[in-house]
């Protein structure tokens, strides 16, 4: 079979489409919360780059508890006990919105008949961030890290998803913002599109996005990316 004949039939035999949540679907940054509190937005870049540790924010997808975890951050930075506090108390404002476009793009995918999922590395946090935007209500499934105790890129969190829903890798398309879940998914044999980063100024996440926020050129790329993979 030629290459050709092959992607042909990758596009005639798709059916599911799983999204990432955190800049695919929304975008949150802490820093909206913590520039304010620091009154400096590079105080906020610092903090989350050098207090809000990735190992530490793992723990947290993964299910830790989260009242241990935060007190055991709080014990190793004591300076910064009650800025800590709010990655609890805060969370829910750390939402910048939904992602611009992305709403949109999802319908059209509905429209046409694609099953939408939803494949997230979260803690508990995101059932408080879904009360607040709507996008999520048109996905007909997810799996959530914390609910599972596996995080991406770990292929057994790909394989609850395709069981619990009793789907199949090679109808499937998954969307994510970082490579190594992208590398995780081909491994399984899921299409996958790597998602762009759009370059949001400072403005627009302190400020937050709105129904009216100006769709971002890399989203644009994106959509014309998506249209030509299910053509």
């Amino acid at each position: 079979m030629s290459v050709t004949a092959a992607r042909k039939t990758l596009k005639e035999t798709m059916k599911n489409i799983i999204f990432d949540y955190g800049d695919v679907l929304i975008k949150t940054d802490c820093r909206r919360v913590y520039a304010p509190y620091f009154k400096s937005w590079d105080k906020a870049t610092w903090f989350r780059e050098n207090i809000l540790e990735p190992e530490w924010i793992s723990r947290l997808d993964i299910g830790d508890d989260y009242a241990s975890c935060i007190a055991a951050l709080q014990k190793k930075y004591p300076d910064y006990s009650d800025a800590i506090a709010m990655y609890d108390t805060r969370f829910c404002d750390f939402l910048v919105g939904e992602m611009p476009g992305m709403s949109h793009v999802l319908d059209a995918l509905r429209a046409e008949g694609y099953h939408l999922y939803g494949l997230s590395n979260y803690s508990h946090k995101i059932y408080d961030i879904q009360q607040r935007v709507r996008i999520f209500h048109k996905l007909e499934g997810q799996i959530i890290s914390s609910d599972v105790h596996t995080i991406k890129p770990d292929r057994r969190i790909f394989r609850i998803l395709l069981a619990k829903y009793d789907l199949t890798a090679e109808e499937s398309l998954f969307i994510d913002d970082r490579p190594a879940n992208i590398s995780a998914a081909r491994a399984l044999g899921i299409s996958t599109i790597l998602f762009p980063a759009p370059a949001f100024t400072r403005q627009q996440i302190i400020q937050g996005f709105t129904s009216g926020t100006a769709v971002p050129p890399e989203i644009t790329q994106f959509k014309k990316m998506l249209k030509e993979a299910l053509r």
